[in-house]
């Protein structure tokens, strides 16, 4: 582990500035790159959050692919109450839940554990804690692993180049109702790419008690360590526009494996791809598409790109309309405060065996 996560200032800041406090657009920066009036480019940028398009800007808390090294598919039959929903908006290890109709399955989670025996050792305390039901009374759930480890291609912003190409054929694209205009669409594509973002540090200095250039020394050594990467607003759903479904396939590839994994890495509609070893199937991807027939026009594109290449294929097509409200920071966020509670444990007992420190 990275001795900036053994510092109680550091992870102070990162509670902070991983939930978007002290995190801004930078309404300046933006009117002087695209040359607009910052009333115009304020009020491009508020339509942007009043529609729910994108979020407020945050730090991506990257150190959680370190931490939870072990990513978690799940299908699962679960009832569908006022419990249930409140488990997945709080429980430490959820990361996403979608409401799903899949043979005997209802529920589709996405979750990450340190490693195989904390993965079940989380099952066994949710069963007993009465978080889910036993097993006798609910249909066995069907569980993916994949290690983030072997991660091919992390971009959750890359759907806005499918947007992008929208536009180039002189088409207009709504969402949430709100029809976007060319300017809008640039302000969101830099805010994905986390340009025209700032950080407030004298902001997070007087929270924190600190001088600003602290904060600053501080956020840049963790950029430098991985452990963030630069401020940039994210989907509401992560990956997926509010317009847009979600497809997340488990793949065969029998042969041109590299030349694959290379147009992936470039392929707008994939912003996660893991290399896998699930039965047959060696790849996942997170794939986002207008909808089923785009989906469908992308596995024969492939088909034709890399003849006999591609075997056998698994999709499940999930839309952000039957997602579960969980903070897509929770996950992150509870990692940063576990590691402050071990801190103050450590100090409390140190206190307690060596009353004279």
């Amino acid at each position: 582990m990275s001795e900036l996560l053994k510092d109680d200032l550091n992870l102070d800041l990162l509670e902070s500035i991983c939930s978007g406090e002290g995190v801004e657009v930078n309404i300046n920066a933006l009117s002087k790159t695209f040359k607009r009036h910052r009333n115009t480019i304020k009020d491009q940028v508020n339509a942007l959050f009043e529609n729910k398009i994108i979020d407020k800007p945050i730090y991506p808390f990257m150190w959680l692919y370190k931490e939870y090294s072990l990513l978690v598919l799940t299908q699962s039959d679960l009832p569908r109450n006022e419990a249930i929903d409140k488990w997945l908006r709080e429980d430490e290890n959820i990361f996403a839940g979608f409401y799903v109709r899949d043979e005997e399955y209802n529920t589709m989670l996405i979750e990450f554990h340190a490693d195989l025996y904390s993965h079940a050792q989380w099952k066994k305390r949710i069963v007993s804690e009465k978080k889910i039901p036993p097993r006798d009374l609910r249909y066995p759930a069907n569980t993916l692993f994949f290690s983030t480890g072997q991660i091919l291609k992390y971009q959750p912003h890359s759907p806005i180049y499918t947007m992008e190409e929208v536009y180039a054929a002189g088409k207009t694209i709504e969402i949430n109702g709100y029809k976007m205009n060319p300017l809008c669409f640039q302000i969101l594509k830099s805010l994905m790419l986390g340009e025209g973002i700032r950080t407030n540090e004298n902001l997070l200095a007087t929270k924190l008690d600190v001088h600003r250039r602290t904060i600053e020394r501080r956020i840049q050594a963790m950029i430098d360590e991985k452990i963030i990467s630069k401020p940039i607003c994210r989907f509401p759903k992560f990956f997926v526009p509010p317009n847009q479904i979600l497809v997340v396939s488990i793949i065969e590839i029998k042969k041109s494996k590299e030349n694959i994994f290379k147009a992936i890495r470039t392929d707008p509609h994939i912003p996660l791809a893991v290399e896998a070893s699930v039965g047959r199937y060696n790849l996942l991807l997170f794939g986002v598409f207008s909808n089923v027939e785009d989906h469908f026009e992308w596995e024969e594109k492939y088909d034709a790109r890399f003849p006999e290449s591609i075997g056998a294929m698994k999709n499940l097509y999930l839309s952000p309309k039957k997602m579960a409200s969980i903070d897509q920071q929770k996950v992150s966020l509870n990692i940063i405060k576990r590691r402050k509670e071990i801190i103050h444990g450590r100090r409390l007992m140190d206190t307690i065996t060596n009353p004279q420190v």
